[in-house]
């Protein structure tokens, strides 16, 4: 079998999985309203019994990256996600785990980045932002081998370094 775009749906016609090829992948849908995507990948959209994305397997091959990427939403938002990009015209490259907060105020898409586990090119840190997105605690390990333990405050200044 091939082809463009799979649908399985459940037995009151809302989509559950959608599997596509960049051309047919469609926009995402929360709260009963579709929205533009920010990348048209190729992959497997999961959604919850309303019909809305509640995550997905992406893989974005645009001519400035390439973009993998794993995700599970809340309701209304990214609620975690694993990823690895590297750009095709210079050397930048990541890998990592994304987890956020659920943001209360309903907006769709909306969320509060908390957790960041990644490696950003040979880099390797650790980072804890306060309930404002506001880096808080920072582990990092660099590229060669150097540790360094940050806290900062409420508006992002260091507190401590070691």
């Amino acid at each position: 079998m091939e082809a463009e775009k799979i649908t399985i749906k459940d037995d009151t016609g809302n989509n559950r999985i959608v599997i596509a090829n960049t051309k047919c992948i469609p926009d995402p849908i929360v709260g009963g309203k579709t929205f533009q995507r920010a990348y048209k990948p190729a992959g497997l959209i999961f959604y919850d019994k309303n019909g809305d994305e509640r995550g997905g397997l992406a893989i974005t091959d645009n001519e400035e990256t390439n973009l993998n990427a794993l995700a599970f939403d809340y309701q209304n938002a990214d609620a975690i996600g694993i990823l690895a990009q590297d750009n095709k015209h210079d050397n930048y490259f990541r890998a990592g785990l994304f987890i956020n907060d659920k943001d209360l105020s309903g907006k769709p898409g909306h969320n509060i980045d908390r957790i960041n586990l990644m490696t950003e090119n040979g880099n390797a840190s650790l980072i804890m932002k306060d309930h404002n997105e506001v880096p808080r605690i920072v582990l990092k390990v660099d590229s060669l081998g150097n540790p360094t333990i940050q806290m900062f405050d409420e508006n992002g200044k260091t507190k401590w370094q070691n």
